[in-house]
């Protein structure tokens, strides 16, 4: 996958995420989606910026792995169940939702490809 493709998926899911987040404080300016959108489609970028392709066709490595993909899909989940009470919380709690979902949609886009995510 190229990084349009890549920015685009972690741009759709982040908004899907924002659309269906059952948080009751959904009036929250974090919860915008001029903000949230940029914030997911960085995560959708950041497994490649933290091992770049121009390393050669192998460098998926651990921010592409398996075991990756657990630890940041655990991290959303415990996120996404967090209640934050002060208002800065709150935004910390949806960007890192949002990075989260980006980066997983980075993941899941690279797990179809033929050459897939190394487990480690």
């Amino acid at each position: 996958m190229n990084g349009s493709a890549h920015k685009a998926i972690g741009a759709a899911a982040g908004m899907t995420t924002l659309a269906i987040d059952d948080n009751p404080d959904k009036q929250s300016v974090a919860h915008n989606p001029l903000i949230a959108t940029p914030l997911a489609t960085l995560g959708g970028m950041l497994p490649d910026l933290l091992e770049p392709a121009s390393r050669g066709p192998h460098h998926r490595q651990f921010c592409h792995s398996v075991v990756a993909f657990g630890a940041v899909g655990y991290g959303v989940y415990r996120t996404y169940k967090w209640e934050p009470q002060a208002e800065w919380e709150k935004g910390l709690r949806i960007a890192a939702i949002m990075i989260g979902v980006g980066y997983l949609s980075h993941l899941i886009a690279d797990s179809s490809t033929p050459r897939g995510l190394p487990i480690i």
